[in-house]
């Protein structure tokens, strides 16, 4: 059994059906000549059969010894044959695929227009490849990113501590270099610890969370943490949540996607910041409305992409992963997010499933 594993599957399955359609043919060669000796017992009333029936028998069974090999011949090259035509697409599939790598991404496999199994198994496998693809050029653009949001605080890290060591400095010298790094260095651990609640979040929770949260506790609690930030620029967060609204997600991911939110609207925006939850449709609808400039209308379709940020966004400090970062979170949660316009303002609404 072993061998017979090791063997391709064409052979496989031409061996198989040789052995049972020897034993069929006999079973049947067999059958056939002890039918003839019952009949010959049986009809012959006068015996005239009986005393010829062993050379009958013998006539017959050399007859069977020629008919049934070559039928069984026949059959064993029909099976070989339709076998390799059915297992064709198979083998062009892969021929196909060992020229599929990373540089031409591209190439799909070719599919026969059957309808088959083997049809739905070459659509099934252009799916993946077409994820997979998704998924390299994703990782590829942010590794080039990263790379480049690292790039330009190690640059000036670098300069700074140069220009420090290049001829001896007075005390404010150093004291003003020494706090130009430090800021590029608290630049590169927000951005490190951005990466890594970023690839965090694309790999928690393989499946949705079963217990509800009631959004209204949270919401409140989110406007009391940033308080006090706000209230030394003047500013307000307001909350208007049902208390009985609750939604299907993990605690933790919607306290850090929302504290991203808030903290994008204390920094870019002006003015008062509201909070709202409504059911919509059989869901849990979280608004972030702020006061200020909104996003510019061709940065909207962009706005939960890693690195990006609007053009006015780019002379306050930040890494251009917040809105990424909970995106990750509420897409792990089965929500989605959405970001807008209103008639003050911008509106980063989070979709979650009731309970």
């Amino acid at each position: 059994m072993r061998r017979l594993a090791s063997l391709p599957i064409r052979w496989r399955l031409t061996i198989v059906f040789a052995v049972v359609m020897g034993l069929v043919l006999l079973g049947a060669g067999t059958a056939t000549v002890l039918e003839f000796r019952d009949a010959v017992n049986e009809g012959d009333l006068t015996g005239i059969l009986r005393q010829h029936a062993d050379a009958i028998v013998a006539d017959l069974i050399s007859e069977l010894l020629i008919v049934l090999p070559v039928v069984l011949l026949v059959t064993v090259i029909a099976a070989y044959t339709l076998s390799g035509a059915a297992l064709r697409p198979v083998e062009a599939m892969r021929r196909q695929a060992e020229g599929i790598d990373a540089d031409h991404d591209t190439h799909r496999l070719p599919v026969p227009n059957t309808g088959d199994e083997i049809a739905r198994l070459g659509h099934t496998l252009n799916a993946m490849l077409t994820r997979l693809h998704t998924a390299l050029v994703r990782e590829r653009q942010f590794i080039a990113d990263a790379s480049h949001e690292l790039r330009t605080p190690l640059s000036l890290l670098t300069t700074e501590l140069e220009l420090a060591l290049r001829r001896p400095r007075s005390h404010d010298e150093l004291t003003t270099a020494l706090r130009s790094a430090l800021t590029e260095t608290q630049r590169l651990t927000r951005l490190a610890e951005d990466l890594l609640a970023l690839s965090r979040a694309d790999r928690q929770h393989a499946t949705p969370p079963s217990t509800a949260v009631e959004l209204a506790p949270v919401l409140q609690a989110i406007a009391e943490r940033f308080g006090p930030a706000l209230h030394a620029d003047h500013r307000r967060i307001t909350v208007d949540a049902p208390t009985e609204l609750a939604a299907l997600v993990h605690a933790a991911d919607l306290d850090r996607a929302l504290a991203n939110l808030v903290d994008n609207a204390l920094r870019h925006a002006a003015g008062d910041i509201h909070l709202t939850a409504t059911p919509t449709d059989g869901r849990a609808d979280i608004h972030v409305l702020d006061h200020g400039p909104g996003f510019p209308h061709e940065f909207l379709p962009h706005a939960f992409d890693r690195f990006t940020r609007p053009d006015t966004a780019r002379t306050h400090p930040g890494t251009g992963l917040g809105l990424a970062i909970t995106a990750a979170l509420i897409t792990a949660n089965d929500g989605h997010t959405h970001a807008t316009n209103h008639a003050t303002g911008a509106d980063i609404r989070i979709s979650l499933p009731m309970r």
